[in-house]
């Protein structure tokens, strides 16, 4: 889980995110990525409707990416806003493949070594 702390919450977090950041993007899953040189770094997550007009499976998803990003908190250096998209690919993946899929974007965008 994810604290309070690092959660994006506001809408105006998001259109800074979606307007400002660097895209990276992986099977299923994409992070916008931008700076912000504050001393957290926080995470939002964004389940369409097209990808399962099911809300109990668009917040299983939702649950499972918090999980997997929740884990490695403590490796991500402070100062960055990231914005985690899903599409429907990530339907067909297991939670093992998301967490890959999670590692994976974070170390092409930079933010694990």
């Amino acid at each position: 889980m994810i604290p309070k702390k690092n959660r994006l919450t506001s809408k105006k977090d998001f259109t800074r995110v979606f307007a400002k950041g660097r895209l990276f993007r992986s099977h299923g899953i994409s992070m916008k990525i931008v700076r912000t040189g504050s001393e957290i770094s926080r995470f939002g997550f964004v389940v369409s409707n097209k990808v399962s007009k099911k809300a109990v499976i668009r917040n299983k998803i939702r649950r499972r990416l918090r999980v997997s990003v929740g884990r490695r908190l403590g490796e991500i250096p402070p100062g960055y806003d990231v914005a985690v998209l899903v599409f429907k690919e990530v339907l067909e993946m297991g939670f093992k493949d998301m967490d890959a899929s999670v590692e994976r974007l974070l170390e092409k965008s930079g933010l694990k070594n």
